[in-house]
């Protein structure tokens, strides 16, 4: 009896699996013409881990559970995802979405179609918000958009969240200018559940703004 009940605890405690992790490293290309895309969004399904490609659209997933599923997102691209059961690299070739590409965009004082921008422009639908449910606005922009980051400014509560777009400016101002229906505004008075969507101007497209659009 004794040597059957030592066999049954051995077979329970081999059954017991521990999740193995794995590393993604690879490329992200456009599909026509395998130019090499900078900031595409990698995130690890249902998670908000993730990273985002550099300017070579190189990337690197470190610890990514087995059977998970990685999600590539690009603005005006169709998303692609991949199921990891392996360490392994690889390269990424994303498709552009046409019906995206009509999407209306604001940039600047006017909108125009995603198509007829040439600069970086990402929008955040109110579907996102939803998904993210962030208890203040400017968290529904952590993780979400590439080339942002959102960070809590001292952990105290109620402190605020510093927002940097590419980085540190040299203009010795690192917060953004917002405008809210036209008008300049604070993110931190904003009910994330008002909100129908972001729009984040990266690059020449807010130039508009002079000084202000520098961040």
């Amino acid at each position: 009896m004794k040597s059957k009940f030592l066999t049954i605890i051995l077979f329970l405690v081999s059954g017991f699996g521990f999740s193995q992790n794995y590393e993604v490293t690879g490329k992200v290309v456009d599909a026509n013409n395998k130019i090499p895309l900078l900031g595409v969004n990698i995130v690890i399904k249902n998670t908000s881990t993730g990273v985002s490609t550099d300017l070579d659209g190189n990337f690197k997933v470190a610890k990514v559970p087995s059977g998970s599923t990685l999600v590539f997102s690009y603005i005006g691209y169709k998303d692609f995802e991949l199921k990891v059961t392996k360490s392994q690299t690889i390269t990424i070739s994303l498709t552009e979405d046409k019906n995206t590409l009509e999407e209306v965009v604001v940039v600047g004082y006017s909108s125009k179609k995603k198509k007829d921008v040439t600069g970086s422009v990402t929008v955040i639908s109110s579907k996102t918000i939803d998904e993210i449910r962030p208890i203040v606005a400017s968290q529904a922009l952590q993780g979400t958009v590439a080339g942002v980051t959102v960070a809590s400014g001292s952990g105290a509560p109620g402190s605020g969240f510093n927002i940097n777009i590419r980085g540190i400016s040299s203009n010795s101002n690192n917060k953004p200018f917002v405008l809210i229906d036209g008008y300049e505004g604070d993110l931190s008075l904003l009910n994330p559940s008002d909100i129908e969507s972001f729009t984040v101007l990266k690059d020449a497209q807010a130039s508009v703004y002079g000084s202000k659009g520098a961040n």
